[in-house]
């Protein structure tokens, strides 16, 4: 950052544009519902010989 100052002979103000705006409220996750990572992962491949 120093050097490209002191080539454009400018300070880090010029080189970098800031701005604030508001963030976006995230959504919230409700409820008691579990889920069963049994119904939800696929079942493991099984590898057979040819035959």
């Amino acid at each position: 950052m120093a050097a490209l100052c002191d080539i454009f002979d400018c300070t880090p103000a010029d080189l970098i544009d800031t701005r604030a705006e508001n963030a976006t409220v995230r959504r919230v996750a409700t409820g008691d519902a579990v889920v069963d990572l049994s119904a939800v992962r696929p079942k493991r491949a099984r590898i057979r010989p040819e035959g």
